[in-house]
């Protein structure tokens, strides 16, 4: 019987009820109300009373417009139970129903919230007609919903209804969720100003919106607002702040096209999104920004410092592909600490890679703190790949710390025709094993230049060295120029094979010390 009257054949269902006893159930109220079966609907009501349930087929005769069953199932009811029908006629945007059922007052809360909703903007336009404006209980609410769905006529038929405060949320929401048509709609309203839409903005980047971006970013653009906010901040210097946050947000994050859009507003902050990348090992993030720093030729001022922070990140964490990045993007590093924590790592991959870009100066600490610690095998390694004077300089570096097996590598991987200059900058240092290792091969010119060096730099050891090498004018020359800058120790050394005249004049144009010394030794002597 159910499905006889549902489809309005109200002679079999009649036939049933005469011939069966089991009857109908509500389904057969139902199916008549939605089906505009009126005829078969009055029939149940007077067979089967007891079924019915007014109310539900009030709501099915609202949804599906059945003016002539609304007429009929209205007396039935109470005056809550005509809400729910009131609501589905919203929701399906049959004006008429709602004509027909509102000629008594009702709450429109869930009606206007139901059309809004399912983007029935003939519904909701009629319902602001008849008064239904309430911002807050009707028209927030029913915004906020139509938003929701991307019902951007409905949302148009609101906005000027609603506050400053629930637009700024609802554009914030519709960025976050990319319907940029909505956004779009709301910004043309003029009623937000560029504070919210950074903030929204600000959203949008956070869920990778790149095409609400876009949008928002158009919106940020000319005149800036500069009205203050409290605490003397103009709304300017506010947005700034928000736009910077999105663009480090979404490079701590690897939103690597977001951060393609947002790049131009902040290339203050490059070290700092330098920095991000590589902390959190957004290598795509990571390889645009050293491709835009290089190409458009605007490093930040701390570029070289924040290169070498990268490469010290990479070494830590092993990360051959960072700087294997660092290799491909840039001329030349200052990596740093980068090889010395490969050397501690004993990381030959890292070091091979990094000491390729490196400079001199890096390259050379790298080879004295491997020296200092004896890792001779790295040593080894590193010096296949320097220049002679890297090795130079890191010899004189390495020979105060570093053991004779690891100068004498040095020395070995130097240029020969560079011993008698370093040579003389091991004198110069203080440097006495150094000296003793090239002595027998120099010169007695180099011999002389040297001793002249370590007594003018007061090195006493290098001195007692060199002096049974060094011919007379070397000596004497040693002794006055020990004199004059004040070496005591020296000028007691050499004091006894300096004729006279030298003695002389070292005590008349030396240091007080040196004056006070010789002066002694005179007295004693008379």
């Amino acid at each position: 019987m159910d499905g006889s009257a549902a489809a309005g054949l109200l002679e079999l269902v009649q036939l049933l009820h005469a011939n069966r006893s089991e009857g109908c159930s509500p389904a057969a109220f139902i199916g008549s109300a939605a089906n505009r079966h009126f005829h078969v609907l009055e029939w149940l009501y007077d067979h089967y009373p007891e079924v019915a349930n007014p109310a539900q087929e009030l709501v099915v005769a609202a949804q599906h417009n059945r003016i002539e069953a609304l007429s009929f199932l209205l007396p039935k009811v109470t005056r809550e139970q005509v809400e729910p029908a009131l609501e589905a006629a919203a929701a399906n945007g049959h004006v008429a129903v709602l004509e027909y059922l509102l000629r008594r007052p009702y709450s429109m809360e869930r009606s206007l919230l139901a059309a809004a909703e399912n983007g029935r903007a003939q519904v909701v336009q009629f319902l602001l007609e008849r008064g239904h404006t309430d911002r807050y209980q009707l028209v927030n609410p029913a915004l906020i919903k139509a938003a929701e769905g991307g019902h951007c006529n409905v949302v148009e038929l609101l906005v000027d209804k609603s506050d400053e405060y629930t637009l700024s949320d609802v554009l914030i929401t519709a960025a976050a969720d990319g319907r940029g048509a909505v956004v779009e709609l709301l910004m043309r309203s003029g009623q937000l100003g560029k504070l919210h839409i950074a903030r929204a903005l600000e959203k949008a980047a956070e869920f990778d919106q790149c095409n609400v971006v876009k949008l928002l970013l158009e919106g940020l653009a000319g005149e800036e607002e500069t009205s203050h906010l409290s605490g003397g901040v103009t709304i300017a210097q506010a947005v700034k702040c928000i736009v910077n946050w999105a663009f480090l947000a979404a490079v701590d994050q690897g939103r690597v096209n977001v951060v393609k859009l947002l790049i131009d507003t902040d290339s203050d902050r490059m070290s700092d999104a330098l920095i991000t990348a590589s902390s959190n090992s957004q290598l795509e993030v990571l390889e645009f920004l050293l491709e835009y720093c290089q190409g458009s030729h605007r490093r930040c001022d701390d570029f070289d410092q924040s290169i070498t922070e990268i490469a010290e990140t990479a070494a830590s964490t092993r990360s051959m592909e960072m700087a294997e990045l660092l290799v491909a993007k840039c001329d030349t590093l200052s990596t740093g600490g980068a090889l010395r924590i490969a050397v501690d790592n004993d990381d030959l991959d890292m070091l091979g890679l990094l000491v390729v870009k490196s400079n001199a100066v890096s390259i050379q600490e790298a080879v004295v703190s491997t020296a200092a610690t004896n890792r001779v095998q790295i040593l080894e390694f590193l010096l296949e790949r320097c220049n002679a004077v890297t090795i130079e300089h890191a010899l004189i570096r390495v020979a105060p710390v570093g053991n004779s097996t690891v100068s004498r590598l040095l020395l070995g991987k130097c240029d020969p025709g560079a011993h008698a200059r370093i040579f003389d900058n091991a004198a110069s240092h203080g440097l006495d094993d150094l000296v003793q290792v090239l002595l027998d091969k120099m010169s007695t010119h180099s011999i002389r230049c040297a001793l002249i060096s370590a007594a003018m730099n007061g090195h006493a050891d290098v001195v007692k060295v060199l002096m049974d090498k060094s011919d007379s004018t070397g000596i004497t020359c040693a002794f006055e120029m020990a004199a004059i800058r004040g070496r005591v120790g020296v000028v007691e050394l050499l004091r006894s094979r300096c004729d006279a005249s030298s003695i002389s004049f070292a005590a008349s144009a030396g240091d007080a010390n040196v004056i006070h010394l010789l002066r002694n030794k005179r007295a004693r002597r008379e």
